[in-house]
């Protein structure tokens, strides 16, 4: 039996060395072309490896973003964390990051509901109107003018340009 430590030597002594892995080629070149628009996070996720393994894997092979891919890249990022965050408010949903995304949390989520009930939002951001059709939620429409919305019924004239007819 030879000791590890025998057969390193050995190698050394032939010339061996070892080759480098196909895998970890495959995972450079997807870094080397994803490298100037994606995160480390989002090209991990891809390859099915850690945030850092691909930091790594980058950092030898001596790449480095620019001021301006870095700028697009965080900008794309927390535009896309500013989207999912205002949906959980809307959704009722509590948030993730402590990012501010709406300045009224109650008056978003109350006018996104009172849509779903079928009042119909007017060109003006305080305003909802009541189509003849539905029933009117008093309790809700009182905690409405308390958030500073108006109730006024859907108008006849066809005048009225409405955000979600559009």
């Amino acid at each position: 039996d030879m000791s590890e430590r025998s057969v390193k030597m050995k190698a050394r002594q032939l010339g061996l060395k070892k080759m480098e892995k196909t895998r970890w080629l495959e995972r450079a070149d997807y870094i080397r072309n994803h490298f100037g628009h994606r995160s480390f996070a989002e090209i991990g996720k891809d390859l099915g490896v850690s945030r850092e393994y691909v930091r790594r894997i980058a950092a030898n092979m001596g790449l480095k973003r620019t001021p301006s891919e870095d700028f697009n890249l965080f900008s794309r990022i927390h535009t896309d964390i500013m989207r999912r965050e205002r949906r959980r408010v809307i959704f009722g949903l509590s948030p993730i990051t402590r990012i501010k995304v709406v300045s009224n949390r109650a008056r978003v989520r109350l006018r996104s509901w009172l849509r779903s009930q079928g009042y119909v939002a007017g060109e003006e951001y305080g305003i909802l109107y009541y189509p003849d059709h539905i029933r009117r939620i008093k309790e809700s429409e009182m905690r409405g003018a308390k958030l500073g919305f108006r109730f006024l019924p859907f108008p006849v004239e066809a005048t009225v340009v409405l955000s979600n007819l559009l």
